[in-house]
């Protein structure tokens, strides 16, 4: 697996294409509890009043809060506005 792995990041860096679009690598980067950026989408699993779940591929990753919206969601990106109050990771 180790080697699979190497493999795609290193054609990923070659066509200069992000890794995320090869492996099931992410990032999640949060603002405060207001604005979160995730890196590696694969998908949108739920999306409603109080609850965005976002597949990672290897692991779903749920947002609670209030007035959570997607304001930007591209096929590996998505950005979170909102009050988050709780993440939670599932496999």
């Amino acid at each position: 697996m180790k080697k699979h792995i190497n493999t795609a990041k290193k054609f990923a860096e070659e066509i200069q294409f992000p890794e995320s679009a090869f492996c099931d690598t992410f990032t999640i980067e949060m603002h405060s509890n207001t604005h979160i950026m995730i890196d590696g989408c694969k998908g949108m699993v739920e999306y409603g009043d109080g609850l965005i779940a976002i597949n990672l591929g290897s692991l779903i990753v749920r947002f609670h809060g209030d007035e959570l919206e997607i304001s930007n969601f591209s096929e590996q990106q998505a950005v979170i506005k909102g009050t988050v109050m709780a993440v939670e990771f599932s496999s």
